[in-house]
């Protein structure tokens, strides 16, 4: 992955959420994926679960006023099995104004077909805090 399509890809990532382009989201993950937080994984395992998640952080966008979600590449780290972890910086915000602090994630992130999808989002901010829905659960949660 090179910078460009770093940039290009966390672009993508941004705005499918404002055109409400569910496609354009499942496009760029492989499933099963994981969405960790401080209060631990969110694993989609199908199309439906991603969808439903989805849906939760296009509330979190309407309850926060959000017009512009900006993600700002900070590294790419390619790894010896061909993955990719891509760590950026997210600012949410409204009107030019922040309406949380800004936060650090990290993707890991593969090329399938010509395309970079991700895996997995370590230290990702959930929607929970915003819409109030629990997310579902792993499948084996109780493992």
């Amino acid at each position: 992955m090179t910078e460009a399509e770093f940039d290009a890809f966390l672009t993508e990532i941004s705005e499918c959420f404002f055109a409400k382009d569910f496609k354009l989201w499942a496009d760029r993950i492989v499933l099963p994926f994981s969405v960790v937080t401080q209060y631990g994984p969110i694993v989609s395992h199908t199309l439906k679960e991603l969808e439903a998640d989805f849906n939760l952080y296009l509330e979190a966008c309407h309850t926060m006023k959000l017009d512009l979600v900006h993600r700002t590449p900070l590294s790419i780290e390619h790894c010896e099995d061909g993955t990719v972890i891509c760590t950026y910086r997210t600012e949410l915000l409204s009107h030019g104004q922040r309406m949380t602090e800004p936060f650090t994630s990290s993707a890991l992130v593969k090329n399938v077909d010509g395309c970079w999808r991700m895996t997995a989002i370590l230290n990702a901010r959930g929607h929970s805090s915003w819409t109030g829905h629990v997310p579902h659960q792993p499948k084996d949660a109780t493992t």
